[in-house]
């Protein structure tokens, strides 16, 4: 939100403000250059502070979400410098939107749930943490890594995605993420899906819900 409300202030302020001395210029410089600098100070603040997050309360598909479009609004912003030097910034939406669908691009080559399922499985074997209440409500994207799971956590993780892929899908909505998914839950056989029983002993391995006293 800091972010796209200076965006906004930055495009009022270049919009209207006078720039008819070197001095107005040489000042809107100094000024919207420090703002735009200061901004993406905030932005890597960010970034740190939601990577940190993730690191210790899991990945989420919304969390790689969140960074992706704030490392989108950081390269908006150095564009920003770079174009306050010569005061011509006409190429910066081209750009930004080109960055935008290469954004979208590599989210979708990354496949943020299986990304996320992958994390947190890797997490519970460092920690033995895991929030499987989430991990089940994920798509059918994150059945392979589950599937590497220990019960009960794999039984819970994989209940809601066994549900969902329980019914044939119609030819024009063949999806090769559900595919993948349904030769994972062939192989393992219907012992290993569970239900929300299992999540309730799953829930041991996830962290506090509330603060212990100090």
């Amino acid at each position: 939100m800091v972010t796209l409300l200076t965006l906004a202030v930055l495009g009022v302020v270049t919009r209207w403000a006078r720039r008819d001395r070197p001095l107005d210029r040489i000042l809107l410089r100094v000024l919207l250059g420090l703002l735009s600098a200061l901004t993406v100070v905030i932005v890597v603040s960010a970034l740190s502070r939601m990577y940190t997050y993730q690191k210790v309360y899991s990945f989420t598909g919304e969390r790689i979400f969140v960074m992706a479009f704030e490392l989108l609004l950081g390269a908006v912003f150095l564009m920003i410098l770079v174009a306050g030097v010569r005061w011509r910034g006409g190429w910066i939406p081209r750009l930004a939107t080109a960055l935008g669908v290469a954004m979208l691009l590599g989210l979708a080559v990354l496949n943020p749930e299986d990304y996320a399922a992958r994390r947190n499985v890797a997490r519970y074997e460092q920690t033995g943490r895991i929030d499987a209440w989430y991990l089940r409500a994920l798509s059918a994207d994150a059945t392979p890594a589950l599937s590497a799971l220990p019960d009960p956590v794999r039984r819970c993780t994989l209940s809601w995605i066994a549900d969902d892929l329980a019914e044939p899908d119609p030819w024009y909505t063949w999806n090769l993420g559900r595919l993948r998914a349904r030769a994972v839950l062939d192989r393992l056989g219907p012992d290993a899906i569970g239900n929300q029983r299992d999540c309730r002993r799953a829930d041991q391995f996830d962290l506090p819900k509330t603060r212990s006293p100090r």
